[in-house]
Formats: C-alpha cells, sequence, structure tokens
C-alpha cells in the first residue's frame, strides 16, 4: 500500500461547520476536522470559519476559545463577524512557536435563527518555531525548487516567495512530486501543502504546509531513525562485503524483522521506514523507504519507484526499490518478499530480490521514462 501523501490546492485554507440535525462536520479543505495530525501555522495564524449560516456573533464569541495544549491555559483571541455567515480568530498575542494549541467551537454556538451545533468540535494546531514574512527572493526554477525542499526538509509550516516574472507553468505547487521523488525521506510525515498568490508579473507567493505531527517529534523521529539505521548498517555489513551482500544482508534485516501492517486505520509511522525499522510494522511504503535509506546508508546507490502491482484482485497503489550493483541496476520489492503465509506464518523470499523489468511487470507497473532500465540478471542469484 502506498500513501498518497502530497495533495496540493491553490486556495486559501477554510473550514466549513454545518448546522443540520445532530450531526455537525467541521472541515479543512478535503479533511473532517477532527483529524489526528497537527496542522503547523505562524505565530499570528488567523483563522476564517465559514458557516452555511448567517451565525450570531455574541454566541460565537462565547463559543469560540482556544487553549495551550499542554496545560489547558485559555488563550486570549479575537473573535470577529467577517461576514453574516463568517467568523475570523485571531490570538491578541502572538502564539508562542513550538507550542501546541487546540482551537475548540462549543456546541453552544447559535446561528441567527437560533439553531444550536449538535455537537462541538476541535482542532488541533502547532506553532513553527522558524516562519517568515518578508520572502525569499526567487528568479528562476532551480531557486524554485531549492526553497520548497529546504522548506520539507527542515518541517517549515510557512514558506514566502517573492517570484520575479512569475509563470503559473513553471511555479506550480507540482514541484513538490519532483522533490519528493528525487529525495523519498521527505515523504515520510509531508501531508500537503496549499498556497496563496499576491500579484501578476511579480508574485508574492505564500506556502503553508502540513505534516502528521509538530516540528519537535518529527526532528525526534528524524534523528531517532538516522542512528537506527546507521546501528543496523554497522551490524549486519562489514567494509569487506561486496555491494551485492551488503544489499542481500539489509535486505533480509527488512524482511525478517518487520511485518505488513493489516490493521484497519493504518497509523501515519506505517508509511515511514521509521514504522518498519523502530516499530517493526509497516506497508510498502514503510518497506521502500526503509530500504532506501538502508542502502544508501551503505553506499549503495537505490531509487523507490512508485507505481501500481496487481495482489491478485485488482491494481493497487504500491512502492519499491531499484538497486544499482556493480554498474547494473535491479528492481527491488522486499514488501512482496515479505509474504504471510495462509497458516499466518512469514516467509523469507527472494522472487523479487534483483529482477529486471521483465519479470517484475508481471504484476507491477510504473512509469518507465522516470526509472532506469533494469535487465541485468547477473546480480540475482541468492546462494
Amino acid at each position: 500500500m502506498f500513501k498518497k501523501l502530497y495533495k496540493i490546492l491553490l486556495v486559501f485554507s477554510v473550514m466549513l461547520i454545518l448546522f443540520a440535525g445532530n450531526r455537525c462536520y467541521a472541515a479543512e479543505n478535503y479533511e473532517i476536522w477532527d483529524n489526528s495530525s497537527l496542522f503547523s501555522v505562524d505565530k499570528g495564524k488567523t483563522w476564517t470559519v465559514n458557516f452555511n449560516k448567517n451565525v450570531d456573533i455574541n454566541s460565537a464569541e462565547n463559543s469560540i476559545k482556544v487553549y495551550e495544549q499542554d496545560n489547558n491555559q485559555l488563550v486570549q483571541i479575537n473573535v470577529a463577524g467577517l461576514q453574516p455567515n463568517s467568523i475570523r480568530i485571531s490570538p491578541k498575542s502572538p502564539y508562542v512557536p513550538g507550542k501546541n494549541y487546540v482551537l475548540v467551537i462549543e456546541d453552544t454556538l447559535k446561528s441567527t435563527e437560533g439553531k444550536q451545533l449538535g455537537q462541538g468540535v476541535k482542532y488541533n494546531f502547532t506553532v513553527d518555531e522558524n516562519t517568515s514574512q518578508d520572502g525569499i527572493s526567487i528568479q528562476n526554477y532551480t531557486q524554485y525548487y531549492d526553497a520548497l525542499k529546504e522548506a520539507l526538509s527542515n518541517y517549515r509550516s510557512k514558506l514566502v516567495l517573492n517570484i520575479v516574472n512569475y509563470d503559473k507553468n513553471t511555479y506550480d505547487l507540482k514541484v513538490i512530486d519532483d522533490v519528493l521523488n528525487d529525495n523519498p525521506n521527505l515523504r515520510d510525515w509531508y501531508l500537503s501543502a496549499e498556497a496563496n498568490l499576491e500579484g501578476s508579473s511579480s508574485v508574492k507567493m505564500s506556502i503553508d504546509f502540513k505534516y502528521s505531527d509538530t516540528k519537535q517529534n518529527l526532528m525526534k523521529k528524524e534523528s531517532e531513525l538516522q542512528n537506527k539505521v546507521s546501528e543496523i548498517v554497522d551490524k549486519v555489513t562489514d567494509p569487506g562485503m561486496k555491494d551485492y551482500e551488503k544489499e542481500l544482508a539489509l535486505h533480509d534485516y527488512v524482511v525478517n524483522n518487520a511485518d505488513y501492517d493489516q490493521s484497519v486505520d493504518i497509523p501515519d509511522d506505517s508509511y515511514t521506514a521509521y514504522g518498519i525499522l523502530m516499530k517493526g510494522t509497516g506497508v510498502c511504503q514503510g518497506y521502500a523507504d526503509a530500504m532506501n535509506r538502508l542502502l544508501t546508508a551503505a553506499g549503495i546507490e537505490c531509487k523507490m519507484v512508485i507505481g501500481k502491482a496487481n495482489d491478485g484482485n485488482g491494481w493497487i497503489d504500491h512502492a519499491w526499490n531499484i538497486v544499482k550493483i556493480q554498474g547494473k541496476y535491479y528492481q527491488l520489492d522486499s514488501t512482496w518478499d515479505d509474504p504471510v503465509m495462509n497458516d499466518g506464518s512469514h516467509l523469507l523470499s527472494h522472487a523479487y530480490f534483483n529482477i529486471t523489468d521483465a519479470q517484475i511487470a508481471r504484476n507491477h507497473i510504473w512509469n518507465r521514462t522516470e526509472y532506469p532500465q533494469c535487465n541485468s540478471i547477473f546480480e540475482n542469484q541468492i546462494s
């Protein structure tokens, strides 16, 4: 299973609250508002909440609150009517960088017709420690790519770019696809990005990023993961090994020490090397991420492949790897080398270890123009 993490929007984020029956939904674009992930914002974040009915502003002032998550301390906020059916929420003093907050709309909120929310809702958010409102000057695609890569690498919640001679086809958020393809580890906890544009020829682009956890937690996880990768490489390989031997040892370590996550609600960590290497559980994206990190750390060129695979019931999103051994490229799918048997037991397989494009194409498809050709069979014999 591969989780498509890069959702791209070119609109302001708007939350919608419905006064209807006994259910109340609050959504930020495409998500139910009570999701478990944390939205990272700048310290002066202003929330705009649109309702499907006109709102009683006095009710709103008493029903909308912001708290610090760690101590439930109430934060002083301004609640103002933007339009009859729209409320703007801003902090009276800037939020504290590095802290986590929760925005609460209680069920006491009423419309001007006297209808009350059937259920209170809340939204967790965190404040980035590094936000800039001044902007970075961008004059070409390379600078644009580098700015996005730096922001994603440092889990920045906001990026402001001043783009000279703006062209919508050049400066599109699809650049994130390129960054993630070139740097697969950045997929781990990134969820989405959305941008607001101001101007025409010279444009100010403000990009908000969303991650599955706080910056502090993600930095901690990344540090733990890097240490674990080094530990594993040192444990199962040695400098005297050939690249093929290192690859085999690392492949077998992953298969022997990880189980495919078959839970109904798969946690975000299972889509990452953190889930595979730290928790021993993950899905295909986590397997591919783990192999990519381990092989790269061992000095072996490796790429993550994004495509589809047929599991017998149809084509599903899938991720695996391509490795370079002795100058030749090979297909490597550690997920499919970790099958669960009918009796529930696990099997260490090498059926998808260093195979060719033709071999893996029997049940895998991918955009071949984006990846090296794998035609060699020299380094695929398991002794």
